[in-house]
């Protein structure tokens, strides 16, 4: 009998028997379908090793328990849960459970319960010649010991390379300044992680496109932009502080002094200093009042006043024009500082991106966050037929747990497949998942994808990417 298709979101805390929850609606699957072999149709990913193991321990125990269930006394609460809500006889249930038994012991490569990097790694594996890499390349989990030597190596260029010694030489002197370790390896590697994150590694490889060179005739545009804003704000300052000086105005006659200041912060052009300049703040309403002296200083010396006062359209027009060039081009000067911030490790990580590349192809391996990224850049462009086609399967059911940890690209990457497979009936998804306990957010995870999936508000786009209702059960506390 055909079956609907259903898109199923669990948000399952700690202790809610989400476990249960999946291997329970996993043999219903099977239960419900004519085929013992329907297993092969279904996909269940999660995230680690330990939990795949488990997830197919605990459906071929119940399978072994289902198919030896004699009385009442032997049937469990999966196995009640199961008979009921698919009417089925006893004896039916014994007869399918052993028949589907047999069927995966005897095909178990086709017995796809994995993590979902095993199955990106397959899908790598299948394109190998269309994404040209090698297929026997090896898959690198823990790759903090390659860091460590592309760091080593990038080190080991100081006094030999004559473009980056000089660019290292700067980076160790600013950590010492900023009271860290002259000693920069940590700091290095802590900028090599960026390496091992999904989200970052478009941008990185658009960097490696980049020569040391590039990014020297970057640094001198922006500081070309800096001069620019600071030479036009300086000219303003030495004319403010001129007339004022010129004309023998004590600095203390301006209400706190701020007038002066202003026009010094503009001579000097220290950016800390400058991004603390308000223009709506106690100086702007002072200038907008028409009155520059300070109130408390009237009565002191009326030459000085009267003086403050024939100056003050003067003062008054250059504040407006600092605002005006503020207005115009501090964005652009603020953005530049921002950027030059960087600069130096920015062209640190290309460099170590490059010799991490060598070290790749010296050994013939590859990094797991770089498998999502191949495949969000060519195969989200093949129709999901063809992918099937490539890896020897096509699922119409999909099980992925802990998918608060599952990341964007690896989402985006998944969703063709199941759109493909809801869009036909006797198809299902099903996601579990707690955004409570999201721990790869360092690998490009995001807890807010989950939560917007779980959300019974929000039925389209972010909330579900595909044409099936979707339907949304929180799972209580049940120690099942």
């Amino acid at each position: 009998m055909s079956q609907i298709s259903t898109f199923q979101v669990y948000n399952a805390s700690a202790g809610s028997g989400k476990t249960f929850t999946l291997v329970k609606a996993y043999l219903k699957i099977l239960l419900q379908h004519q085929s013992p072999h329907h297993f092969k149709k279904v996909l269940a990913m999660t995230f680690t090793n330990k939990a795949a193991l488990e997830m197919k321990e605990r459906i071929l125990h119940n399978l072994v328990s289902f198919s030896n269930v004699r009385s009442d006394d032997d049937k469990t609460d999966m196995y009640l849960d199961l008979q009921n809500e698919l009417n089925l006889s006893t004896e039916d249930v014994r007869k399918k459970a052993n028949q589907i038994l047999n069927a995966i012991l005897q095909n178990y490569a086709a017995f796809h319960i994995s993590t979902i990097d095993s199955f990106t790694n397959k899908l790598v594996k299948s394109f190998a010649h269309d994404l040209n890499i090698a297929t026997d390349f090896e898959v690198v989990l823990q790759p903090q010991e390659l860091l460590t030597e592309a760091v080593d190596r990038l080190i080991a260029k100081i006094g030999i390379d004559a473009k980056l010694t000089p660019i290292m030489l700067r980076f160790a002197k600013e950590k010492t300044l900023e009271d860290k370790s002259w000693d920069i390896t940590r700091e290095l590697l802590e900028i090599a992680d960026m390496l091992l994150n999904e989200n970052d590694l478009r941008g990185v490889q658009y960097m490696q496109d980049k020569s040391i060179d590039d990014f020297l005739a970057l640094q001198q545009i922006l500081k070309g932009r800096q001069k620019y804003f600071t030479d036009k704000i300086r000219v303003i300052g030495e004319k403010g502080l001129l007339l004022i000086d010129q004309n023998a105005v004590p600095h203390n006659f301006f209400p706190h002094s701020e007038l002066p200041k202003f026009f010094n912060k503009l001579i000097v052009g220290e950016p800390k200093e400058l991004r603390k300049i308000n223009f709506e703040g106690r100086l702007a309403k002072n200038i907008a009042s028409g009155v520059l002296y300070s109130k408390s200083k009237k009565k002191t010396n009326a030459t000085i006043i009267s003086t403050i006062d024939s100056l003050t359209d003067s003062l008054t027009a250059l504040f407006e024009e600092a605002r005006y060039v503020f207005d115009k081009d501090f964005t652009s000067y603020y953005l530049a500082e921002l950027i030059l911030k960087q600069i130096i490790p920015v062209t640190l990580l290309s460099s170590i991106a490059k010799i991490l590349d060598d070290i790749k192809v010296e050994h013939n391996i590859m990094f797991n966050a770089e498998f999502n990224q191949l495949i969000s850049s060519y195969l989200i462009d093949q129709p999901a037929a063809f992918i099937y086609e490539k890896i020897g399967e096509k699922f119409q059911h999909f099980f992925i747990d802990e998918m608060q940890d599952t990341s964007v690209l690896q989402w985006q990457n998944l969703i063709p497949l199941i759109d493909n497979a809801l869009a036909e009936i006797d198809s299902s998804a099903l996601l579990v998942g707690d955004a409570k306990q999201a721990i790869y957010r360092w690998r490009g995870g995001k807890a807010e994808q989950f939560i917007a999936l779980a959300n019974d508000n929000l039925n389209e786009g972010e909330g579900n990417p595909f044409v099936v209702s979707k339907w949304v059960n929180n799972l209580e506390t049940n120690y099942r």
